[in-house]
């Protein structure tokens, strides 16, 4: 009996620390995120550091996150895209860069400084993530560790 009141106990606390998380985000960062986005009306929230909410949403059939500082200031979105969304300039600079790679995920990030996409990478067993700007710059590249799937 005391090992089930145990596991009941443990399930209740992660319950609730999860309850509470999505509670306590700022009264700003969520009042930010409905000017943002005024017509998503399912949000899940997370903390991401100390400085930063990140909410997760669907809008126009797209999974989408959204990044905001504990005062409401916007930081990030990214918007996840079908392979065959990726434009031709970011194509392109894949082709002729990245030759052999296939492209495992993609999503166009903004910020208030830029706006680019984010391409995941693979060839083999060896995945990079590759940020392009929408006029074909590169802008970092950066190991993305093994497959794991």
């Amino acid at each position: 009996m005391k090992k089930y009141s145990m596991i009941l106990s443990v399930f209740l606390l992660a319950f609730s620390f999860t309850a509470c998380s999505q509670s306590k985000v700022p009264k700003a960062v969520k009042t930010a995120f409905n000017k943002k986005f005024p017509t998503v009306k399912k949000v899940d929230w997370d903390k991401e550091g100390t400085a930063q909410w990140e909410a997760e949403f669907k809008l126009n059939k797209k999974d989408m996150s959204a990044n905001f500082d504990n005062r409401g200031n916007w930081k990030e979105t990214e918007t996840e895209l079908e392979n065959n969304a990726v434009p031709a300039v970011v194509l392109d600079v894949l082709k002729t860069q990245f030759a052999g790679y296939k492209i495992k995920e993609a999503a166009l990030t903004e910020t208030p400084e830029y706006s680019a996409y984010e391409i995941v990478i693979k060839q083999g067993e060896r995945k990079i993530e590759v940020t392009i700007d929408k006029t074909g710059k590169l802008l970092s590249k950066e190991n993305a560790g093994e497959d794991n799937d």
